[in-house]
């Protein structure tokens, strides 16, 4: 019985998702923990106790107050100053390390990281789907799919990055949803639709982009047209489901609605943190950003075959939206697409653009990269994959040597995965080919500090001694990654800041919140030298100083 292309692809995916899952299952517990991670440990408990009081479980309620009465660290914020943060993440693991009476911390940091990885992989599934609904071919969708898993810094965050990777994970389902609904506008596509994007703003309020450009493409649709009211009807009830369910899962919301929904998108929109970082060789500030940032961001940290297929994607609708804006008025339908694809194009299109204008011109703080807005990489994947679509669809030449150009385009997948092998646990500080050496010289590598845990397990391979005193030339909380550690080893290890004169090693990660050029707070002293360092692509991540005197 010979098998067709298409089965033959199917059970490649099916392969493919086997096999990725069972990676992820073996490699969650090699990545560090980040500066955040126990913050977002202590938001889910704070909310918890929150919810059980309305509740008759009492030995529960017990067992949480004492969680969240261990919880402590003189850098770790009060959950209360910061209840705007979505918990859909952190409650539910919050409860589950309750219930199963995890208490070391590294174990349940290790359960937070498989749980990151499990969202990001069933989202990857979905995302397939997306791109099968779009183009229609197995073999396009499935290169986009690679893409999606693949970007080393989206791959690497997956495993610990529990705000930015579950927001992107959570959009992309949304978006599935809202595939679906703009295949039909039907009452039960309205009521998934509804629910599932607003499990997304639950994570982050920027999610309510999903239903207000939903609705505009549907108000759009009826223009010019009898007013529909079973269509308002619809519309009514999409609101209606989504805003009860947003309010049912963002605890946040359930005393003041309305005016705690504004509050948090204008805390979002109008956060002010005023720290100095290093971007492009020179020292900025968080509040004064360049319009550069962002697309210099995305574009030093990502693939450069992404880039190329995302500009190219990009740039093709482009082409198709500005034909359909000037030629609209002989558009029978009066609309901006001529199909069901091309809505979804739009879709796309539309909340892309908006979004990136949005946060360049806009006064919200971005730092640490582009972390902040990774739930746009599922933008930027779909155009990519438009990218390949395109390349056959678009020009002849291309799709007279398709089978080579589907050959080059595996090859340079394989390069990126190659690239993701080599770096591991350490692709969520990837820079692409144009920053393979010195990047530490002109950008922060690593701000969340995931590579104390190597370092602490570097230490420890050098010193016997019992206690052993640690500096810290770097802003961030480095005793954090010690959480990793069982009780014994932790105990050998005694963090004493920039008192450098008792510390027997300082480790230095180059992340400051002041201007190095002009401040000495982190200075090495004369006494300490140079005994080793991580280095990812040629690009410092850490150096490591020993005391010459003790």
């Amino acid at each position: 019985m010979r098998i067709s292309s298409n089965d033959f692809l199917k059970y490649f995916l099916l392969a493919f998702f086997i096999i990725y899952f069972f990676i992820g299952s073996f490699v969650y517990k090699d990545y560090g923990i980040t500066t955040d991670e126990e913050f977002q440990r202590y938001s889910g408990f704070f909310w918890l106790e929150y919810i059980l009081g309305f509740t008759p479980f009492e030995n529960l309620k017990i067992l949480v107050g004492e969680k969240l009465n261990s919880i402590e660290g003189f850098t770790l914020p009060n959950p209360a100053d910061f209840p705007f943060y979505g918990v859909i993440f952190d409650l539910p693991l919050a409860l589950i390390e309750t219930l199963l009476g995890i208490e070391k911390s590294k174990d349940y940091f290790f359960l937070r990281h498989f749980f990151n990885f499990g969202i990001f992989f069933v989202s990857s599934i979905y995302f397939f789907f997306i791109l099968k609904d779009r183009f229609n071919n197995y073999l396009i969708s499935m290169f986009g799919l690679f893409l999606y898993v693949g970007s080393p810094r989206i791959f690497g965050d997956s495993f610990f990055n529990n705000k930015d990777i579950v927001f992107l994970s959570l959009i992309t389902i949304a978006i599935f949803y809202s595939f679906k609904l703009l295949n039909a506008f039907n009452w039960k596509n309205i009521i998934l639709f509804s629910i599932f994007s607003a499990i997304a703003t639950s994570s982050r309020i920027l999610g309510v982009f999903l239903p207000a450009s939903i609705i505009a493409i549907i108000f759009f649709e009826m223009l010019d047209k009898k007013l529909n009211f079973n269509n308002l009807k619809k519309i009514i009830l999409l609101i209606l489901v989504y805003f009860i369910f947003l309010i049912i899962l963002w605890p946040y919301l359930w005393t003041n609605p309305i005016i705690n929904f504004l509050n948090a998108f204008s805390i979002f929109s109008n956060y002010i943190i005023d720290i100095e970082f290093l971007f492009n060789g020179d020292f900025i500030s968080s509040k004064s950003l360049p319009l550069s940032y962002l697309p210099i961001w995305i574009f030093i940290s990502t693939p450069i075959m992404i880039i190329f297929l995302f500009v190219m994607g990009y740039g093709l609708y482009g082409k198709i939206f500005s034909s359909r804006l000037i030629n609209i008025e002989n558009n029978k339908d009066n609309n901006l697409w001529i199909n069901n694809y091309e809505k979804k194009d739009f879709f796309m299109f539309f909340n892309l653009s908006i979004i990136l204008i949005f946060l360049i011109l806009s006064d919200v703080v971005l730092y640490n990269g582009w972390r902040q807005v990774y739930f746009l990489n599922v933008f930027i994947i779909y155009f990519a994959t438009y990218g390949i679509h395109g390349l056959f669809s678009n020009f002849k030449f291309f799709k007279k040597f398709s089978k080579g150009i589907y050959f080059v385009i595996s090859i340079l997948i394989i390069n990126i995965y190659v690239e993701i092998y080599r770096t591991h646990p350490f692709q969520s500080l990837y820079f692409n080919k144009f920053f393979t050496s010195n990047a530490n010289e002109k950008f922060e590598v690593d701000y969340w500090g995931l590579s104390g845990r190597k370092f602490f397990n570097e230490v420890i391979s050098l010193e016997k001694k019992n206690l052993i005193n640690i500096g810290v030339a770097s802003w961030i909380p480095l005793e954090r990654s010690l959480a990793l550690f069982d009780l014994p080893m932790k105990n050998r290890f005694n963090i004493v800041g920039q008192d450098y004169d008792k510390a027997h090693y300082i480790f230095s990660n180059n992340i400051t919140e002041i201007n190095k050029k002009i401040n000495n707070k982190y200075e090495i002293p004369n006494n300490f030298i140079k005994i080793g360092e991580l280095t990812i692509r040629n690009s410092v991540v850490y150096t490591i100083y020993k005391n010459k005197n003790l």
